[in-house]
């Protein structure tokens, strides 16, 4: 696969990323193959091509997946990873890090759908900032059926995302790009259930990571109600303190801080999934 430069809407100016760029993804068991098909097509459809697409295969996988994965390697040459276990998301990245040889990584996920100028917006916003090292977008939540419930709208300019990193995560993970250095040179992922992406984000800006978000809708990301019921137990509180002990060590927070919030949040993930959904839903997205 072979990245194709377009232009701007004027068809003056080329768009790309300088050095290239890598999607990376990963899948599971549990993902949809109608949801991961869809994905997929959403990635090498979009009006600037990526140089490479990385899919790593996070475990065994039905057949209905293997086929989905067989089409598109055997007819669009991306790059399937297999994994012989179930590691979880922070695992199979890493896994799909040393994979890439791009100068950017910009990352998808397999149930989501990318919009056809994602990643040509991304290129042209690199361009008027060329200093960042990691940035983002906004995205429109939808069920199931593709119908829309909300934005989630995230800061633009680097101040404005570490005055929000010590309270929420400041990022919408498939949508982010990064230098693929910065990310190697911190080891990656760290393995914090569901919160891996936000540790990643508060080590690279305390390593000075220059950061920015667009301000535009570019990935219709698969959500609902349902999803946030089912995120509850034992596991997910003990990632909730992981990620605010994370934060404290990163020197995102004050340690009283990080104690106060992940004890409450924790506890919220410990409650009956139909109050957990109730919460979410009426305070947590205002």
């Amino acid at each position: 696969m072979q990245s194709n430069r377009t232009t701007d809407n004027q068809g003056r100016r080329p768009i790309g990323f300088p050095g290239g760029f890598t999607v990376l993804m990963a899948t599971y068991h549990g993902d949809s193959p109608r949801l991961l098909k869809r994905a997929l097509n959403s990635v090498i459809c979009n009006t600037l091509v990526p140089d490479k697409v990385v899919l790593v295969v996070d475990g065994p996988i039905p057949p209905s997946l293997h086929r989905v994965i067989d089409h598109f390697t055997h007819d669009h040459g991306v790059v399937a990873a297999y994994s012989p276990d179930n590691g979880g998301l922070a695992a199979a990245l890493n896994q799909g890090l040393k994979l890439v040889n791009t100068e950017w990584i910009l990352r998808a996920d397999a149930d989501d759908f990318n919009l056809p100028n994602r990643f040509a917006s991304q290129a042209l916003y690199l361009q008027s900032n060329p200093t960042l090292d990691m940035f983002g977008a906004c995205i429109l939540e939808v069920d199931e059926q593709g119908s829309p419930l909300s934005v989630r709208r995230v800061p633009s300019s680097h101040s404005a995302i570490k005055s929000t990193m010590p309270w929420r995560n400041p990022f919408n993970h498939m949508t982010v790009a990064y230098r693929t250095k910065i990310v190697r040179d911190c080891g990656g992922y760290p393995d914090i259930h569901l919160r891996e992406d936000y540790a990643l984000w508060a080590t690279l800006l305390a390593r000075g990571a220059v950061t920015g978000n667009v301000e535009e809708v570019l990935v219709h990301a698969n959500a609902g109600l349902a999803m946030y019921r089912r995120r509850g137990g034992w596991k997910y509180a003990l990632g909730e303190l992981a990620i605010q002990r994370h934060l404290v060590q990163s020197r995102v927070k004050s340690p009283l801080s990080g104690l106060g919030q992940g004890v409450m949040r924790a506890l919220v993930f410990l409650l009956p999934a139909v109050v957990r959904g109730a919460i979410y839903t009426v305070f947590l997205r205002r």
